[in-house]
């Protein structure tokens, strides 16, 4: 297979190649035909040919020749075949190779502007019909520019053979080549089309539907019939140059009413007939004085004949797809509002969404259920809300609605009330999340609700568990007092204090587990109960904080948690507490006069390195100094910085007893508001009455 597959790359370009060979033969042929052609159709007594097909087809070659090898071949063969003729046809050397030139350098012109203008048409090769009314002005333009770029040249061959310097001839050079190009290139393009089409069905490839409205065959006919025997009657009966402009109408029929393909070959099968019956000598152009008139004419009447046929066929097009596409648009709006109506109205939780005034615009049936205890009831504005109360059971001001404080500018998250809905022995919990609607949209507030009574009693009951597992009192040790505290950001944290008194002291634990809630908290309950029963002597500070992370080293691996923590053994006669810090460093002993010191971590937090060496640290604790050692909750919501501790050495200097300082800390941490983590302080203070 593979050698099949090294035959058929190794073939293919060969074959692109004779592909190649055989479109630059084919449409050299087809120049040097459509050359001669053009020279049949001098007028007598002009020096220059009525039509000029050999504009268009040079352009076409260069359009299917596009991005492909040797571009500068087909623009030298165009001139080579251009020059031949004219030698053929009798004219002087040099007015025949400035002839070439010109020809050449108007097809490369007229498609270096195509390309770049209209780059769609430059990629199909000549295969891709025009769709649009700006592709058709910009065709326009490229064969009006690259006309009248080369007219001079043209005049100057003519002006080289003795006939002298014409401007007559550079506008008819102008007029007869900007229609011969707009003409055949768009007859070609709806050739190559239609061949395209013509393999994309052999070949079951589906293509895009045409835009133009269906056409009855009688009309097509009657189309294909009456315009080329009008022309006849018209050409042969009548010669006066003013009636022939009212056989445009069938031009505008053909625009209004066929496709942009029929029109296109409308136009050239309308060129074809009036130039045709002109140089057999019928017609009303032949009245005109002169020769150079009457060519000037007749490119004017077949100009106009091609861009108003297809100007209202292309502008028809281009409505007709606007008119689909906005359609389709409606369709796809009308499906996504369908779809997100099933969505809302099939919720489980509620929503609730008002305007900037506070008139309720939606809400969904779980709404309505959660705050009036039935669904389908319809209430006024604010009369869903009469049943709102806080968790303490007062009522709820209204202008604390959620949706109000929205309104405010206050966001809302996960804000906890409590609904009593008619009929219920009972007030269920429900949290209000709000998110306001931008103002381009209107303004307004979205309220989502959802039922929390059953998570808020789960939780409630671990809390209770949670409560029961922290040390009911602190122990008595002489000269010495013990306080501390747990505030969850939750109704359960990942926070915990410990104490346990030993033979020869008093072991003091803290520990923060990264994160809140019950996760957390199921790991903090599992460090302590380590702590408990697998950590050894506790008085080995440094060997039970290694125990404990051995022990949980699987769950903190799992989970991707990790734990700081903060364990030290005092001894109360001398004051000498030796410590391990865990990744924690938030612990301060503070000296009566206000100063102190902050004790250093003496290796990671648990479950970061599991091989890493950890340490003991001393630090000793005289009459009046007080330590305290609290979790990050603390330390961030007072401005998270280190120099920040200075705040806790401040508050804590006045206080006289243990407690208090645990108060002032969690009170100086309450002045920043809502909470985002677990608050824990414990303090130890040394009163001078020990034994000695």
């Amino acid at each position: 297979m593979d050698g099949a597959v090294r035959d058929g790359v190794q073939d293919g370009a060969p074959r692109s190649a004779r592909r190649d060979v055989g479109v630059v033969v084919a449409f050299a042929l087809g120049y040097a035909v459509a050359l001669e052609l053009g020279l049949q159709t001098v007028i007598d007594g002009s020096q220059i040919a009525l039509v000029s097909p050999a504009a268009g087809v040079s352009v076409l070659w260069l359009l299917a020749r596009a991005r492909r090898p040797h571009p500068w071949l087909d623009v030298a063969l165009i001139a080579a075949i251009t020059t031949t003729a004219g030698l053929v046809s009798g004219s002087p050397a040099l007015r025949a190779l400035l002839g070439g030139t010109a020809n050449a350098l108007q097809a490369l012109v007229c498609v270096a502007i195509l390309a770049r203008r209209c780059p769609e048409i430059w990629a199909g090769r000549a295969h891709r019909p025009i769709t649009r009314v700006e592709e058709m002005w910009w065709l326009v333009t490229a064969a009006s520019v690259a006309a009248a770029v080369t007219s001079p040249v043209v005049a100057a061959g003519v002006a080289s053979s003795g006939a002298g310097w014409s401007w007559n001839l550079v506008l008819l050079w102008c007029a007869r080549n900007a229609v011969g190009i707009l003409t055949v290139v768009c007859l070609g393009l709806v050739v190559g089309d239609w061949s395209r089409r013509r393999r994309a069905r052999e070949g079951a490839v589906e293509e895009r539907a045409d835009v133009a409205p269906p056409s009855h065959t009688g009309e097509l006919v009657a189309a294909a019939v009456l315009t080329p025997l009008l022309y006849v009657i018209w050409f042969i009966g009548l010669d006066v140059i003013g009636l022939v402009f009212p056989l445009i109408a069938m031009t505008v029929w053909a625009g209004a009413r066929q496709s942009t393909r029929y029109v296109v070959l409308h136009n050239s099968a309308v060129a074809a007939t009036a130039v045709t019956l002109t140089v057999l000598g019928a017609g009303p152009f032949l009245t005109l004085s002169t020769p150079t008139t009457q060519v000037a004419v007749a490119q004017l009447y077949v100009g106009l004949v091609s861009l108003i046929g297809l100007s209202l066929a292309l502008a028809r097009d281009e409505r007709l797809r606007l008119a689909r596409e906005f359609a389709a648009a409606r369709d796809d709006a009308q499906s996504q509002a369908a779809l997100l109506s099933t969505i809302v109205e099939t919720m489980a939780e509620g929503v609730r969404v008002v305007d900037a005034d506070g008139r309720v615009l939606v809400r969904n049936p779980a709404a309505t259920r959660l705050l009036m205890g039935v669904a389908g009831v319809d209430v006024p504005d604010e009369a869903d809300l009469d049943g709102l109360l806080r968790l303490d059971g007062s009522p709820l001001p209204r202008a604390e609605l959620p949706f109000r404080r929205a309104l405010a500018g206050h966001d809302v998250r996960d804000l906890d009330l409590l609904v009593r809905t008619p009929g219920a022995p009972t007030p269920r919990v429900v949290t209000f999340t709000t998110a306001r609607l931008p103002d381009t949209s209107g303004g307004g507030v979205v309220t989502v609700l959802r039922d929390v009574t059953a998570e808020r009693d789960e939780l409630r009951r671990a809390a209770q568990v949670q409560a029961s597992l922290l040390p009911a009192r602190p122990p008595v040790v002489p000269g010495y007092e013990l306080a501390a505290r747990f505030v969850p950001a939750g109704s359960v944290g990942g926070d915990f204090y410990d104490w346990q008194l030993a033979d020869d002291g008093v072991v003091v634990t803290l520990a923060d587990v990264m994160g809140k809630g019950v996760g957390a908290a199921i790991l903090a309950a599992t460090m302590r109960s380590v702590l408990h029963t697998d950590a050894g002597e506790p008085a080995d500070v440094v060997t039970s904080v290694v125990s404990a992370e051995r022990a949980l080293s699987a769950d903190l691996a799992s989970t991707g948690a990790f734990v700081t923590a903060f364990r030290a053994h005092l001894t109360p006669g001398t004051g000498v507490l030796a410590y391990a810090d865990a990744g924690h460093g938030l612990t301060l002993v503070v000296r009566p006069d206000g100063t102190g010191v902050r004790l250093p971590a003496t290796g990671m937090p648990l479950g970061v390195d599991p091989d890493a060496a950890r340490t003991a640290g001393t630090v000793r604790l005289g009459p009046g100094d007080l330590l305290l050692t609290f979790s990050d909750g603390i330390l961030d919501a007072i401005g998270g910085a280190i120099s920040d501790l200075d705040r806790i050495r401040a508050a804590v200097r006045a206080t006289r007893t243990a407690q208090e300082a645990v108060d002032a800390v969690v009170a100086l941490a309450a002045q920043a508001g809502q909470q985002p983590d677990d608050l824990t302080v414990v303090a130890l203070r040394r009163t001078g009455r020990a034994a000695a």
